[in-house]
């Protein structure tokens, strides 16, 4: 289901209403006057949060994408016609139970979009409210990463379909706990070959909410390191301050060295890692960081062309 937060002018509409005929299966919806006013007031509240890109020109569309029967919300912005890329990249930017379009945790989105190019945004909520409910779905299994997986690529297969996206040209970024399921997500998936993570976690062992079950073979399993072979060969950022006792410097550190390794196994330049450990304090990433992040993996992807 999509959700406009701009109007789109007649013709455009034409065209959209006639891809998702073709693409998506039909949904036949009666409005009554109350559902009509439900749907005005969403749209109007849609409009409020989305004020500050509107504002700058940008289109931004919600839309929902059908995985299983679960409804998973996705937000795309792009460029106006005047300021898009003539070959735009599509920045799909993992995000919590609020969109990563806006502030505080927009900086890879907004770098993207000041240079003409998409940015999607993921929420993922199986981690958005609390990380210790989501070890504890971990050490019963099945591990609910998977399901973020599955439902992420059919969110990257909508936007392919909607013509946002070319396989070849979409980057991955996330922040914290959301970087780690970037990472998951690029092993998973060979169209993902360029990606960031700012202060990610990679070893869910060094959560103060995953002590209780932090030594349960399922937990141990979660770590970024076994997923090392899968990752190689691709492009991938990462930032982390000295002292982050949140997630883990060393964890960070180990999982940069297992990468290299992995690398160099199959005779690949360790240039494909970049890897910055910074004087930052506590669990954060300066925003210099990001800058240097998302200029690497942006010349990263147009030196592709």
């Amino acid at each position: 289901m999509l959700r406009f937060a701009y109007k789109l002018p007649l013709e455009e509409t034409l065209v959209m209403n006639y891809s998702l005929l073709l693409c998506l299966p039909l949904v036949f919806l009666f409005i009554s006057p109350g559902n009509a006013d439900q749907a005005s007031d969403k749209k109007k509240e849609s409009d409020n949060v989305y004020a500050p890109l509107i504002d700058q020109g940008l289109e931004v569309v919600e839309f929902d994408v059908d995985v299983d029967g679960r409804q998973v919300p996705a937000v795309i912005a792009s460029p106006s016609k005047e300021k898009i890329h003539s070959d735009p990249l599509l920045l799909l930017t993992i995000g919590g139970a609020n969109t990563h379009l806006l502030p505080p945790n927009d900086l890879p989105a907004k770098y993207f979009l000041e240079r003409g190019h998409r940015a999607v945004s993921l929420s993922v909520p199986s981690v958005a409210s609390s990380l210790g409910t989501f070890g504890e779905m971990a050490a019963e299994g099945p591990d609910p990463t998977l399901e973020f997986i599955e439902e992420a690529q059919a969110v990257i297969d909508y936007c392919i379909v909607q013509g946002w996206a070319k396989p070849d040209r979409i980057v991955v970024t996330g922040i914290s706990r959301y970087a780690y399921m970037a990472f998951r997500l690029m092993a998973a998936d060979e169209r993902l070959n360029i990606g960031g993570g700012f202060a990610p976690v990679t070893d869910w062992r060094d959560l103060s909410e995953i002590e209780p079950m932090k030594d349960k073979p399922e937990i141990i399993d979660l770590r970024l390191s076994k997923f090392a072979d899968d990752l190689s060969g691709k492009k991938i950022y990462m930032a982390i301050g000295n002292h982050d006792d949140r997630v883990g410097t060393l964890s960070c550190c180990q999982f940069f060295l297992d990468l290299n390794t992995a690398n160099e196994k199959k005779g690949l330049s360790r240039s494909l890692v970049d890897f910055f450990v910074t004087p930052d304090l506590g669990h954060r990433c300066g925003d210099e960081w990001y800058e240097r992040g998302m200029e690497i993996l942006l010349n990263t992807a147009q030196q592709q062309d």
